[in-house]
């Protein structure tokens, strides 16, 4: 099995249960946290590993500043 498959110890520790009971805010900012735990959970491009990255006020995705590219 490839290691990007393989879920991180603090992903593995959540529940169905203790998803449903967060709100929306609260959960968007645990899975950015697994997301990117490799960058002490803060936001970096997927594709450049560019970390000057900024979030849209609408949605909940983030866009590279060097490569302009959007990912969530």
């Amino acid at each position: 099995m490839s290691q990007h498959f393989l879920l991180s110890a603090k992903a593995r520790t959540l529940s169905l249960s203790s998803i449903m009971r967060m709100t929306d805010d609260e959960a968007h900012a645990r899975f950015e946290t697994i997301r990117f735990a490799d960058n002490g959970g803060a936001a970096f491009c997927p594709y450049c590993s560019c970390t000057a990255v900024y979030t849209y006020t609408a949605r909940r995705i983030w866009k590279c500043k060097l490569c302009n590219r959007q990912f969530s």
